[in-house]
């Protein structure tokens, strides 16, 4: 059973799973909640994980993962403002809502990154990054953001196509999985292409679209920006997985950014298209990979 902590800015207390809290103060005065597995060795590189979009917890879990790399990495994970440890994502709070942004979560990772900097002394300063979804999203900015970055792994984004080009790619594909017709594809592809482009005009945290949490605010944080353009940057290795069903983040999206690669040369991506498997890496038969397919990730950035 988990037990919530409060601390300072400064403080940190071990729960009773064996999981540290430590409470990172904003510069609103607000605080970030961040959970981390214990250290194995006196020196040691982090590695964090972003998760996706939805206002649940991943973070057990990930670290549950990341303990069967313990002599290797300490494992890492930063709450989104308004979600909670253990949070099932069956409540949606107004304290989520104000402040979901992908700006504000990098605003958030980086302000973690330089309190652990200043505070924590077994941490050797590298940091491994992995996200999925929009988390993949995430890891790759901070990656290409914070130097000391040493290697990154994105599951289920892509990072060729911006969320503009990549949304209405998707909303066609989930139109086709339902029986939709050719014709009723297009038109949802023009539909969401024309909405996108409202809300472009309205950052707006009252008015939603596409799910409750996902306000226009949330749209207008995430929807042209090109992870591509600042991948083509980094040398270290990168771990690119995709499903070859996924409807929510397109498969065209992960094979541009390859191709990109291969065109400039670049030989430090590693692209691996799972076949007949969807966005949560479950396979056809419904039988989840999640767990394998991520392992597969970290294992080769450690290698």
């Amino acid at each position: 059973m988990f037990m919530s902590c409060t601390m300072s800015a400064t403080s940190q207390a071990t729960v009773d799973n064996g999981i540290i809290h430590v409470q990172v103060q904003r510069l609103n005065d607000s605080y970030i909640d961040v959970y981390h597995n214990k250290p194995t060795k006196d020196s040691m590189p982090i590695m964090i994980f972003c998760q996706g979009s939805g206002y649940d917890s991943n973070t057990e879990g990930f670290l549950g993962v990341l303990r069967l790399f313990e002599d290797k990495v300490v494992g890492l994970a930063i709450e989104k403002q308004g979600v909670l440890f253990g949070d099932a994502g069956d409540v949606l709070t107004q304290e989520y809502i104000n402040n979901n942004t992908v700006h504000n979560r990098l605003y958030d990772y980086l302000r973690v990154l330089g309190f652990l900097r200043a505070n924590i002394d077994w941490w050797n300063g590298e940091v491994y990054m992995v996200g999925g979804s929009e988390g993949g999203l995430l890891a790759g900015m901070l990656a290409c953001y914070y130097p000391g970055v040493k290697g990154l792994s994105i599951f289920s984004f892509g990072g060729g196509l911006n969320f503009g080009e990549a949304w209405p790619i998707s909303s066609g594909l989930q139109v086709k999985a339902e029986g939709g017709t050719e014709d009723e594809v297009q038109r949802k592809i023009q539909v969401v292409k024309d909405s996108l482009q409202m809300i472009r005009g309205d950052a707006s945290f009252s008015t939603s679209y596409s799910g409750s949490d996902n306000t226009y605010a949330w749209w207008n944080s995430i929807i042209d920006l090109r992870l591509e353009n600042c991948l083509l940057d980094l040398e270290i290795p990168i771990y690119l997985a995709q499903g070859s069903l996924d409807v929510m983040a397109p498969p065209i999206s992960a094979k541009r950014l390859h191709e990109s690669f291969m065109k400039e040369g670049k030989t430090n991506l590693l692209y691996k298209e799972h076949e007949g498997y969807d966005h949560g890496f479950k396979d056809e038969a419904g039988k989840s990979l999640l767990v394998q397919v991520i392992m597969e990730g970290i294992e080769w950035i450690l290698r």
